[in-house]
């Protein structure tokens, strides 16, 4: 029996706390026996006292995916407190936002929803349309409010963070740390407590539609009470969730599941083992260390969680403006991977550009780029990559007309299975348009 089987084994017998306690380290040995379960970076924290329980690789680079919604929510709480923005409050949705895909609401460009309802269905449901529509509501662009939650996670301590968008979607810029997002988890709680509920709440209502809570464990496990779920193919099944026994709170970080069970099982896991646990003085979570920025890149679990789902290229039609080259390479993964390096030694400069693959013609491979930015900026950024002695070539928009002229347009990508920075649970579209009214 596997470590999710002896879980879901144990949990037939939740109607027996005191034999639940006194099995449970025991199951909780043998499932962490099983090296086919391992994930990627964990933690387990009191966030009343900021001490931390248990780590593994806290501090090494991670993509967030939808924990980034963790950080959306603490500006915009902000924002709330100061009187900035009121939760009945209407937002307009912009086609932008409209546009991102699944998870999301749907409602179509130039309707309104209020502050209330988007944070409901950022935080329940996870939708990335509703980021993108407290991101602009609030700052005006998405590029000022990345520019908010870059300032909040400096102020807050956390290091190894930088945030790119409001909803996770993979940038290979965007990262975060298993330290980092247990800062911010602890501020959230801390700050905003009048705001708590939104972390528990088991629905959001859309019409007549009720779409549930994406966290499983909090139908898994009783003490369970938050509170957020993340998912893209990069970066795996990620989880920060809270569980409340006898009056105390301790929260838990998962990155890089196998799956959705995988991640609860893993969460459920760490907080039991808490609860049983002797009180001891432990090292604060700020006293961990992240990795220095742009040392190591972060791991991708596409192979395994999205074995379908190639490095994306971009089309020639979508080459505009200037750009740059971070050097050619043979392979797409080898330049998928030099270009998430250079992007990461960079970390704390928001770069307006779009980074990508680019197919180059005939034989000459793939090289690792941005594009859309404009001349000025596209010598400056090459500067600045030469002084640390990394290659980097000024393209022009001649150039990336001469590749457009010779390289056919790549196959059409196979259909994702999975809602991207959401729970990573197959999402219904044939209704994702229908204009919401609230």
């Amino acid at each position: 029996m596997d470590a999710s089987a002896v879980l879901c084994h144990l949990g037939s017998y939740r109607g027996l706390p005191v034999l639940h306690r006194l099995i449970f380290p025991l199951l909780l040995l043998l499932a962490m026996a099983v090296p086919s379960q391992a994930a990627g970076p964990s933690l387990l924290f009191d966030p009343a006292t900021g001490e931390v329980l248990s780590q593994d690789r806290a501090g090494e680079p991670w993509y967030p995916a939808s924990l980034t919604k963790l950080m959306t929510a603490y500006v915009v709480f902000g924002k709330l407190k100061s009187g900035l923005l009121k939760l009945d409050q209407k937002l307009t949705v912009s086609e932008v936002a409209q546009s991102q895909p699944p998870s999301k609401i749907g409602v179509r460009a130039g309707g309104t929803v209020s502050v209330d309802f988007a944070l409901q269905a950022l935080l329940v449901y996870s939708a990335n349309d509703m980021a993108y529509v407290l991101a602009e509501g609030s700052s005006g662009s998405v590029k000022a409010f990345a520019q908010e939650m870059n300032a909040q996670a400096q102020r807050l301590g956390m290091t190894g963070s930088n945030f790119v968008n409001p909803n996770g979607l993979f940038d290979p810029r965007h990262v975060s740390t298993a330290r980092d997002i247990a800062l911010l988890a602890t501020a959230l709680l801390r700050d905003f407590p009048e705001n708590s509920h939104y972390f528990s709440q088991q629905f959001v209502a859309v019409g007549k539609r009720k779409l549930s809570n994406r966290k499983s464990l909090i139908r898994q496990m009783p003490e369970a009470d938050g509170m957020k779920t993340g998912f893209v193919c990069n970066s795996g099944f990620n989880l920060v969730a809270t569980a409340t026994r006898n009056g105390r709170k301790l929260g838990a970080v998962i990155f890089g599941a196998n799956s959705g069970k995988h991640r609860a099982d893993l969460a459920e896991m760490l907080l039991v083992d808490g609860f049983t646990r002797p009180d001891g003085p432990h090292a604060k979570i700020a006293s961990l260390t992240n990795m220095k920025t742009g040392a190591v890149v972060p791991a991708d679990m596409t192979k395994t969680v999205c074995k379908h789902k190639p490095v994306t290229i971009a089309s020639s039609k979508d080459l505009s403006g200037w750009g740059i080259s971070f050097g050619n390479y043979e392979s797409s993964e080898t330049a998928d991977m030099a270009l998430r390096g250079r992007l990461l030694s960079q970390t704390g400069k928001l770069l307006p550009g779009t980074p990508g693959l680019i197919r180059l013609p005939g034989k000459g491979g793939y090289a690792a780029a941005m594009w859309n930015l404009d001349q000025q900026k596209s010598l400056s950024t090459c500067a600045e990559y030469r002084k640390d002695n990394a290659p980097c070539e000024v393209l022009t928009p001649q150039t990336f007309a001469q590749i457009a002229a010779l390289t056919p347009e790549p196959a059409a990508k196979p259909a994702a299975a999975t809602a991207q920075g959401s729970d990573g649970v197959k999402v219904k579209r044939n209704k994702s348009s229908r204009r919401q009214k609230n």
